[in-house]
């Protein structure tokens, strides 16, 4: 009995519990590590941290409770064809919602497994995220078959990935990585936005650590991703006016057909043919190995399939918990890890990322020249006198002249010169 009050508590108070719980706890840490290590300012940024980390590791402790009568709320999901929209179809089609299911390919192998484990309730939707016509089709699909039921969530699923240094990457790559992951959110959100404003439901944005932090060969997606959790920010403060909520995931790399090597490396291999004999013969071709290799060891590290239920439990969350938050990271050691480099100073920053580069140079570079370390000056020799700066002190409307002609009254006479 007492097990269910404290429950039935912590759901009903649950940010302001485990915001207590751990300031509790870096209160009990204070002397060993706030006095002892970090001093008093150290204490400070060390509560916040670990208070944060606390209330985020509670909270993926408790159930998730979810909302009540899912059998009059439907849910469009675009890239269901496999992965994680694919996953989140079934997983809400099994808790009772209508599921409009975007796929690239309706008679692909995902799609089949989406016939087999879902119910009728199922919509299988032709849905290519980059193409008007067929996003405006989706839309009045479902408009139309509806029924007695409301439009309650989007979610932006679908996107695209390459791997590519900057200077061999095509323009058109750049374009396509925009072109899917940024426009087609944009496209498919502001197609449904009428009919969520009628449900005041919630649109869900997969966007990816790469959003936040850009791992060097991975520029064109991130480029991508950073864009999608502006939009999501932007589109969240927009909408609070209606009552429509907007919540964003971002994963880490996970094993999905995103990160299936061999397609990236045909990728690879086709991109670095189109660049120039210039281009080529700077990088050279011992360079384009490694960085391949770089490539394959860096998804090698993507999680397991098996582990893809951590997305998934934070996608079900946004669409149908009772207290969904703004933004998901999937995975503790994934928050712990993101936080700590994103609070590192610039320079810093570089040199851990930098770690994913080829660790040979391109070969133009002299043999003989040691390439400085990122955290050093590269600047040589001799000190030099430091930049000036001046700073610019705000001046007060009282103190300026209201017209041309006060400033022509209070400017100072021009001093002749006389030339002999």
């Amino acid at each position: 009995m007492v097990d269910t009050f404290l429950l039935q508590m912590l759901s009903k108070r649950r940010n302001v519990v485990m915001s207590l719980i751990g300031a509790a706890f870096c209160a009990a840490m204070y002397e060993f590590i706030g006095i002892k290590i970090l001093g008093t300012f150290g204490i400070l940024y060390v509560a916040f941290h670990l208070s944060d980390l606390m209330t985020k590791f509670i909270y993926n402790s408790l159930p998730r409770r979810l909302i009540d009568n899912t059998n009059d709320k439907a849910v469009v999901i675009t890239g269901c064809d496999s992965g994680f929209g694919n996953a989140l179809a079934i997983k809400l089609d099994g808790i009772g919602f209508k599921v409009y299911a975007g796929c690239l390919d309706v008679r692909g192998e995902g799609v089949q497994e989406l016939k087999a484990k879902c119910s009728s309730r199922l919509h299988l939707i032709p849905l290519d995220v980059t193409k008007s016509d067929q996003v405006s089709a989706a839309t009045h699909l479902v408009a139309s078959t509806l029924e007695d039921r409301k439009l309650w969530a989007v979610v932006n699923n679908a996107g695209v990935a390459c791997s590519s240094e900057i200077e061999w990457c095509p323009i058109d790559i750049f374009e396509k990585m925009l072109e899917v992951n940024t426009l087609g959110t944009v496209r498919v959100t502001k197609a449904f936005l009428p009919l969520l404003r009628e449900s005041q439901g919630r649109v869900v944005c997969v966007a990816s650590m790469a959003g936040r932090v850009t791992v060097p060969g991975f520029t064109p997606y991130s480029m991508s991703k950073f864009a999608v959790v502006a939009f999501a920010d932007g589109l969240r403060r927009e909408m609070q006016k209606w009552g429509i909520s907007v919540h964003c995931i971002e994963p880490s790399l996970y094993k999905t057909n995103i990160s299936v090597l061999e397609p990236l490396y045909n990728s690879l291999k086709n991109y670095w043919e189109q660049c120039s004999d210039d281009v080529q013969s700077s990088y050279g071709k011992e360079y384009f190995e490694h960085f391949k290799e770089s490539l394959g060891d860096h998804m090698k590290r993507a999680k397991p399939e098996g582990k893809i239920i951590e997305v998934v439990d934070d996608m079900v969350d946004a669409v149908a918990g009772t207290e969904p938050l703004l933004r998901y990271v999937p995975a503790m050691d994934v928050q712990f890890r993101s936080r700590l480099l994103i609070s590192m100073p610039t320079e810093m920053q570089d040199h851990v990322l930098n770690q994913y580069s080829p660790k040979i140079p391109p070969a133009a570079v002299v043999a003989k020249r040691n390439i400085l370390p990122p955290l050093k000056s590269p600047y040589g020799g001799q000190k030099r006198p430091p930049l000036q700066r001046h700073m610019s002190m705000p001046m007060r409307e009282k103190n300026l002249p209201e017209t041309l002609q006060e400033q022509e009254e209070n400017a100072e006479p021009a001093t002749a010169f006389k030339f002999s």
